[in-house]
């Protein structure tokens, strides 16, 4: 089973480069059961979404 701390690397990571099949595979497991975990992918998620939302702003600003 993935430790949490290995998990919470993936979670970063799959926004960086997509994951392997067995990374995946090994986070998908993980989050079926961890809900700090679970917590920390949604957080990532926001936080993600929320620069793009500021990068497109921006870019927007400059046109």
């Amino acid at each position: 089973m993935l430790k949490c701390q290995r998990a919470a690397e993936l979670i970063s990571l799959q926004h960086d480069r997509p994951l392997s099949l067995w990374e995946c595979w090994q986070l998908r497991l993980h989050l079926l059961v961890c809900s700090p975990c679970q917590r920390y992918q949604k957080q990532l998620d926001t936080i993600s979404l929320a620069m793009h939302h500021v990068r497109q702003e921006q870019a927007g600003d400059k046109q």
